[in-house]
């Protein structure tokens, strides 16, 4: 029955059964009968048949949250399972019990539980249907009350079970109707509930049960809510009698005032239901609903539920105004609760919420509210304090203000003298422009009113009522803050004074203040003067008075206090309507005028000239006042010209042109166009910072004429570069700024734009990247179409120099320039115009011609798609280097071509606009120029397409440009399904023609005939791949007449061979061909011309077919083998063409007649050990194409299934030469590394490491290989080391032992750890791909650490002492920790890097070539850690102590102990476990050393039994081991004093700590000093024992009888007997010995 929370809702999606008004008619006058108490009986579930069920049922019962719910989770589960059409759904007892159940589970307090109840409760009524809807009218009213539920999940669960089938607004009223009476039922009996029926108080906290007593209540108030909202008057008369009885509870209107604010709400809102419904049942309880929402709301909390309250408090004081009043039966005032209503504010109510306060002030009956000016003042100041108040929300800071303004503007029509009026003014409203304009800490109760829109009410409030006195009490109220200004502008501190600066900002703040508020209040007055009552202007005369005194005083303190002067600018910015009238201002002006004419440089100079002279500017843009700006300016700028040597006159001269209508009268004044002209270049040239906001403005405003303009942009492009063609970044800046602001200058003028887009090209080549977006910027909107575009290309495009344009900037011109052609004609033919901006064919062909007079390396026969045939490919005689032209790069002219081409493809350049035979041009000498690349990628070789891929760069550029063409050539072959005919698509033309002209290029045995036929082998094999090769490819076969072995047709075989690969495997003609071969080589010589041609086409055709597939008869291939290895008999002869060539074809005829029995076999393997091992007189990349085909022989010959007994015995007898040959190959000199090497490398490498263990003689050759070059021969190497090592250390271990001398490590090995590597040699992107060198180095440490691994203790001491002399762990150490980055204190975290311990404690060398080559790296110097620890942890104790720097030491002991501590602590007690399990048995006078290990505690307990009492010793490891040495300690001394017990324990440690942390050793020390001070040790005759009581062994000898005694078992003795005689003999002992007896003076015991 159980069932995943989560799939519990989705069940109410579920097509549900339709429930129509109807379905619920016949239970309209059922009782509802619900008792939520707690206490109410369980339901009976005797009848309920399924166990499963009762139990669920009675969980629901329970007080456990998480219980119910589990019980509801399976009662859905188990409705769920019984669908209306299985049985009917649901048996009637489990209906019945869950009627009973679902009222009270539906109230629980657990979110989850009232979910899953309605979910349920839905589920039920799907499943019961009919029998479930005679049960509705017990249940509707927990189902709708549920719907209210505060939860959304809840109610969602609740709504959707109904909308599911009341699916219309009509319905959902006829069913509230229908169930109107059980619905006032249920919520008449739930108002009647209290928290202690609703839960048990023993069990329950009181917030818990707060919180389900406020559902309950809130679920009431809101069923018979949404019953007066839904039904119509005459439906509620019906039921009237229920509603009177639930309007009598006293808790009904109660709820307005409750600790819930869902509950508050929900009463508020019912009473402004009942106000428009139900008005009798009001106006019967005015007396109570008076003292609940007047007397004691207006005090209590009503945080979240203001907004409804105060809505119901003006419908009622609407309605029933008595309730303020006669109705009104509170204690103390109305007014009082009022103010303590206003103290509270909006308590988080929305800002509507004051709008709604002023609509109450208004409808409350005006003789409750005071009269006299104190009770006003009082009123407003309680309205301020909540205003005002911490908890107010901001955002009803403007509706607040404005409620606050009505409420004191009421107050002043209210109050009937005139000093009432006057006092309301001064203490409730003035002070908000005061607070404003001169903020103050102790008036900081009104800074929340300082907005412009609060002041403008404020002011409109004692100016626009109909009394006179408010109106001058406003005008002497701003006359007395125009005194205040003025006095702080006078008496702001002096430039001599500390707070100068301060104290002028000060003053300017309260300027701009001023004037802010003076331009608001001016607007108004202009927006109504054409009213009925305008708002007065008051502000003018005390704000142009406030300017005339600041420019007096400006002048008279020679124009140093700037802040005044920042008061001018304001009043001109903020205020411009201040200067709309003459008469006024004319003051003013002259004070503007006088500063610049009568101060000049003192002006300049001064601290106010800038905000001065913006304010000369700002008086422009008041059109009134244009003429008396233009006066101003001309005199200024005249000025100005006269102060030209001055540092001022640059910003002056800004500041002077910043406006359009300052830069109109700048274009009449010649003399300045110069000045600004000059001006500029020096800016750009000098790049002066301080300069940059002249050159700005001047084309930001258009201070220059056209002329002007032309003349500095040309001037600017002459000097965009210096003298020495580095770029000069300040003329940059400059044509940027010309740019933004006016394109045109440099896009439309052709002498502009062509050398300055020139000059940017080239330097954006040069690595200048802001440049690339100037550019951009420049070539948006080129004039003149594509003719300065195609001109550039062409130039850059058919040459190529250290100064040509990138390919990337030319295919950026070209699409352009293209795109601008489409757009330009659209019907036209822009062939031609498109063909100018494709490199030019001829002089592509050209330069590839050149680049062809050089054969392709014989190394290339491994890798190319034609095999062998690259053998014939003759260049011209002595033709090794090639001079072409290249670029800055070294990039090719058909590289650079190529390269241009395919990236116009990619950037959707329309090539079909091109006539076919450009495009037949082009497509040929792209795909030679691929195939050159390709070539030169897999060489590695110089002066080819490039002249060296020496960077990372080049080869992902080479490589792109082969992939790019491959995709062209792919995307051309998709429509090219006629290609054989040249019928269909221009697509099918295109590569029918291209097919022709390489076939007849392919016919010549040079290079060019070569590449071409790679070219179309690519072609065809494109076209096999999306087409297949059709019937009709027999005829084309036929008609071509390529298929021959002839000079004129190899290459062309060789490419249709390749190309059309195995789906001609069943064509006829191929199979005839195939045939002919091998006759031909069964017929052919080694010295004829065409043997090596049907050698390479024999070999091409038989890789058509599966191995031992070939469709020739057996005794045709028994011929062909014969003959080929009869040219083996003499190998010395053979050269290196014909040798790869003949092992070749015995790859493939050998395994189809390996049932024959011959002596091929034999002379083909000894053929293939000559050619590993014949003296290297070649290079070796003439030799590689042999080695490698001889390789693949040897691999396909010991690979075939069931081989003749002659080939098993040639291998067999071959073995020890083929492994000495193979190590030859593998010391053979590698200078370069090339893909064709690489391939013969892993060859070798796979052959090598099938090698049995016994063929290794000698390793010593094989240390070296470690550190090749090729990463291939290094895993080789050490995979043969690492495979043969275990074995060498074994026989070494033995001939140390016997010959008693100290072993050495290889000096071979040593060697490579001389040149440690260090991580100053290597930039962190070059470390990261672990070269090469770092890898042997790292491999050889491992291959130390593998010596160790098998080596006996004296030879891993030896090999320790070799290692500590030369200081070889030092270097390894330091490298290691400065890659993994513990030198700079950040570690790798092993956990996060994904490193396990198997990782730490194993390194697969195979494993982790397949990781990144950074996570390979960290990997192996991992593992070297821990073989660190493990084998020479003394050594890496040393390094640490000595090393200097701090940091890196705690980096590595954090680091050890949290990953490698562990492990070695571990290992360390396997090793002791492991030991003492295999101990050998003691000699007959010994015992076996007792050893317990403790794996919690990192304790090993060694004991030695000794007279039924054991000598203990523990030897404890610390967290830090092996850094931090072990301890061993004493537990039980016997049979030895203190003294020698100590030294036994030091000893044991000590043996522990130099003999690289091994615990076996210690433990074996332990015993040996036991064992021997045991030796020859005989029981005591006295106690019969060896130990004594005191742990002590017999050390007193009778010197008669020879026996040993205790010395305290001898002393009983005596005191017993009263006689100092021996117990055995009698005779007498010296107890004390001679020396004591000489002390004593000779008395003896």
């Amino acid at each position: 029955m159980s069932r995943k929370p989560g799939k519990a809702r989705a069940a109410s999606s579920r097509a549900a059964p339709s429930f129509g008004a109807n379905s619920f008619g016949s239970f309209a006058s059922a009782a509802s009968g619900i008792n939520l108490s707690y206490l109410a009986e369980p339901p009976d579930l005797s009848s309920v048949s399924d166990a499963n069920v009762v139990v669920s049922l009675k969980n629901l019962q329970k007080k456990d949250a998480t219980t119910k719910a589990k019980a509801l989770e399976e009662l859905l589960a188990y409705v769920q399972a019984h669908p209306y059409e299985q049985d009917g759904g649901v048996e009637e007892p489990v209906l019945e019990a869950w009627v009973q159940s679902y009222p009270r589970v539906s109230i629980d307090n657990s979110r989850r539980v009232r979910e899953l109840s309605h979910t349920l409760h839905f589920e039920l009524m799907k499943s019961a249907r009919k029998r479930m809807e005679k049960s509705v009218p017990r249940i509707v009213g927990p189902w709708l009350a549920g719907t209210f539920d505060r939860d959304r999940a809840v109610s969602r669960a609740a709504t959707d079970g109904l909308s599911s089938f009341l699916a219309t607004p009509e319905k959902v009223t006829q069913f509230w109707k229908r169930c109107q009476q059980q619905i006032l039922s249920y919520a008449d009996d739930a108002i009647r509930e209290t928290a202690e029926t609703l839960s048990d108080r023993r069990s329950t906290n009181a917030d818990d049960a707060d919180a389900k007593y406020f559902r309950v209540l809130a679920a009431s108030i809101a069923l018979v809510l949404n019953l007066l909202q839904k039904l119509s008057a005459a439906d509620v008369e019906r039921c009237i009698d229920g509603y009177d009885r639930f309007f009598e509870n006293e808790k009904v209107w109660a709820s307005a005032i409750v600790n819930d604010p869902n509950t508050r709400r929900l009463a508020s809102r019912l009473l402004s239901v009942c106000i428009e419904k139900r008005p009798s049942r009001v106006a019967a309880d005015l007396s109570r609903i008076s003292r609940v929402f007047v007397a004691e709301g207006l005090k209590s909390n009503q945080t979240g539920s203001a907004a409804d309250y105060i809505d119901g408090l003006i419908k009622l004081t609407a309605r029933y105004p008595t309730v303020w009043t006669s109705d009104y039966r509170g204690k103390k005032s109305p007014v009082s609760r009022i103010i303590v209503f206003l103290e509270l504010g909006s308590q988080g109510g929305p800002p509507y919420y004051w709008s709604k306060f002023t609509q109450l002030m208004e409808a409350i009956p005006s003789s409750i509210l005071p009269e006299d000016a104190e009770g006003a003042i009082e009123l407003l100041k309680s309205m301020r304090k909540g205003i005002t108040s911490r908890d107010e929300p901001r955002a009803n800071t403007v509706e607040a203000w404005s409620a606050y303004l009505s409420l004191a503007r009421h107050f002043l029509q209210k109050v009937s003298s005139s000093e009432a009026r006057l006092k309301v003014c001064q203490d409730a409203i003035f002070p908000l422009t005061k607070q404003y304009l001169f903020p103050a800490p102790e008036t900081s109760a009104w800074s929340s009113g300082n907005q412009l829109q609060i002041l403008i009410r404020a002011y409109t409030s004692t100016t626009t009522l109909p009394f006179e006195d408010l109106v001058q009490a406003t005008q002497l109220e701003w006359g007395r803050l125009k005194d205040e200004l003025k006095d702080h502008i006078r008496n702001s501190l002096p430039e001599a004074s500390k707070e100068h600066e301060k104290s002028q900002r000060m003053v300017a703040d309260e300027g701009a203040r001023w004037f802010s508020l003076t331009g608001v209040v001016l607007g108004a007055h202009e927006q109504t003067l054409e009213g009925d009552r305008p708002i007065p202007d008051i502000p003018s005369q005390p704000s142009l008075e406030l300017l005339e005194e600041g420019l007096k005083l400006l002048k008279t303190r020679n124009w140093k206090p700037f802040g005044t002067a920042m008061v001018v600018e304001s009043a001109i910015k903020l205020a411009p309507s201040l200067f709309k009238s003459t008469s006024s201002i004319q003051g003013i002006l002259d004070g503007l005028k006088d500063s610049l004419v009568e101060g000049r440089e003192g002006f300049l100079k001064s601290s106010s000239a800038p905000y001065i002279l913006s304010s000369i500017v700002l008086l422009g843009k008041i059109p009134q006042r244009h003429d008396d700006f233009e006066n101003i300016w001309k005199s200024s700028i005249s000025v100005v010209m006269g102060c030209l040597n001055t540092a001022e006159v640059v910003p002056t001269l800004s500041r002077l042109i910043s406006s359009t209508q300052a830069a109109v009268i700048a274009l009449q004044n010649p003399g300045l166009q110069t000045e600004l002209i000059r001006r500029c270049l020096i800016c750009a040239v000098g790049n002066s910072a301080s300069d940059w906001e002249l050159f700005s403005n001047v084309f930001t405003f258009g201070a220059l004429g056209k002329s002007a303009s032309n003349r500095l942009a040309q001037e600017l492009t002459a000097r965009i570069t210096n003298s020495s063609g580095d770029l000069n970044e300040g003329v940059l800046r400059g044509l940027q700024i010309v740019a933004e602001k006016n394109p045109e200058l440099l896009t439309k003028d052709e002498e502009i734009h062509m050398p300055l887009m020139t000059s940017l090209l080239s330097l954006s080549e040069r690595g200048h990247g802001p440049e690339v977006a100037m550019l951009q910027a420049l070539l948006e909107n080129p004039s003149g179409g594509i003719s300065n575009a195609h001109v550039l290309i062409q130039q850059n495009i058919n040459s190529a120099s250290t100064s040509s344009l990138s390919v990337e900037t030319l295919v950026q011109q070209g699409v352009q320039a293209q795109e601008m052609l489409l757009t330009s004609t659209e019907d036209g033919d822009i062939s031609a115009e498109l063909l100018a901006l494709l490199p030019n064919a001829t002089i592509w062909r050209q330069q590839l011609e050149a680049l062809l007079k050089k054969p392709p390396n014989p190394s290339l026969a491994l890798t190319n798609s034609l095999g062998g045939s690259c053998f014939l490919a003759t260049g011209h005689p002595g033709c090794t280097d090639v001079d072409v032209q290249r670029d800055a790069r070294g990039c090719s002219i058909p590289g650079r071509m190529a390269l241009y081409a395919t990236k116009l493809v990619s950037s959707g350049f329309n090539f079909d606009r091109i006539q076919s035979s450009t495009q037949i041009d082009l497509m040929i000498n792209l795909s030679l120029t691929a195939e050159l690349t390709a070539d030169q990628l897999t060489m590695m070789e110089e002066n080819g397409i490039w002249r060296s891929l020496p960077s990372h760069d080049y080869p992902s550029e080479s490589e792109s440009l082969v992939a790019d063409s491959q995709k062209y050539f792919i995307r051309i072959a998709e429509r090219a399904q006629g290609w054989r005919d040249g019928t269909g698509t221009k697509q099918s033309r295109l590569v029918h023609e291209v097919i022709e002209k390489l076939t007849e290029q392919s016919r010549n045995l040079s290079p060019l005939g070569f590449y071409s036929a790679r070219s179309m082998q690519n072609i065809l094999q494109v076209l096999t791949e999306r087409h297949g090769f059709p019937s009709s490819g027999e005829q084309w076969l036929t008609d071509t007449n390529c298929l021959k072995s002839s000079p004129s047709t190899v290459f062309l075989a060789a490419a249709t061979l390749g190309g059309l690969g195995e789906t001609v495997s069943m064509s006829k003609t191929v199979n005839n061909f195939c045939n002919r071969l091998v006759s031909d080589v069964a017929g052919a010589k080694l010295d004829q011309g065409n043997t090596l041609i049907t050698l390479s086409l024999l070999d091409l055709c038989m890789q058509i077919y599966d191995i031992g597939e070939l469709p020739v008869a057996n005794n045709r291939l028994v011929f062909a083998v014969k003959q080929i290895t009869s040219w083996l008999d003499l190998p010395e002869n053979v050269e290196n063409a014909f040798a790869t060539e003949a092992c070749r074809c015995l790859q493939r005829l050998l395994p189809c007649i390996k049932d024959v029995y011959g002596p091929y076999w034999e002379k083909a393997v000894n053929f293939c050990i000559f050619l590993w091992t014949k003296p290297s007189t070649q290079p070796l990349d003439a030799r590689l194409p042999e080695i490698h085909a001889s390789l693949r022989l040897i691999t396909i010959l010991q690979s075939l299934e069931e081989p003749n007994d002659d080939l098993i015995d040639i291998l067999e007898a071959s073995a020890e030469r083929r492994s000495a040959a193979l190590i030859d190959l593998l010391k053979l000199p590698r200078e370069k590394h090339t893909q064709p090497l690489e391939i013969v490398d892993a060859i070798l490498c796979r052959q090598v490491e099938r090698l049995p263990l016994q063929q290794y003689n000698d390793l010593s050759e094989l240390y070296g290989l470690v550190a090749s070059e090729s990463r291939t021969i290094q895993t080789a190497a050490f995979t043969i080391l690492n495979k043969a090592l275990p074995a060498v250390q074994e026989k070494l271990s033995v001939d140390v032992l016997l010959e008693k001398q100290d072993a050495r490590l290889p000096d071979e090995l040593l060697s490579l750890l001389l040149d440690a590597p260090t991580l100053d040699s290597y930039p962190d992107e070059i470390i990261a791909q672990f070269p090469t060198p770092v890898r042997a180095y790292l491999l050889s440490w491992h291959l130390v650490f593998d010596a160790f691994r098998a080596a006996s203790f004296k030879v891993r001491s030896d090999y320790a002492e070799n290692l500590k002399a030369e200081n070889y762990i030092g270097p390894l150490m330091n490298f290691m920790f400065d890659v993994l980055g513990h030198s700079a204190a950040h570690g790798l975290n092993l956990d996060r890097a994904g490193f396990k311990e198997e990782n730490i404690q194993c390194y697969d060398l195979k494993l982790a070539e397949s990781e990144t080559e950074e996570r390979n790296m960290q990997w192996l110097f991992i593992h070297l850690f821990y073989l660190v620890l493990k084998f020479v942890p003394g050594l890496f104790k040393t390094w640490y102590i000595g090393c200097r720097s701090k940091q890196t030491k705690i980096a590595v002991e954090a680091w050890m102990t949290r990953y490698f501590s562990p492990i070695i602590v571990r290992e360390a007690l396997d090793d002791v476990v492991k030991w003492n399990e295999n101990q050998e048995a003691p000699a007959d006078d010994e015992k076996e050393l007792i050893v317990k290990v403790s794996r919690s505690a990192s304790e090993v307990i060694a004991g030695y039994e000794v007279d039924d009492l054991n000598a203990s010793i523990a030897i404890r490891i610390p967290a830090e081991f092996p850094l931090e040495a072990v301890t061993v300690v004493g537990i039980n001394r016997v049979a030895v004093d203190e003294r020698k017990w100590k030294s036994w324990i030091l000893t044991t440690q000590g043996v522990i700590t130099f003999s690289g942390g091994s615990i076996i050793d210690g433990l074996i020390t332990f015993r040996r000093n036991v064992i021997g001070a045991l030796k020859g040790q005989t029981e005591c005759a006295i106690c019969y024992s060896i130990i004594s009581t005191d742990k002590k062994m017999p050390d007193k000898r009778c010197q008669t009888c020879k026996n040993l005694f205790h010395r305290t078992c001898l002393y009983k003795w005596f005191q017993s007997s009263n006689q100092n005689t021996c117990p055995l003999c009698r005779n007498p002992i010296d107890y004390l010995g001679a020396d004591t007896r000489a002390r004593k003076g000779g008395v003896s015991v």
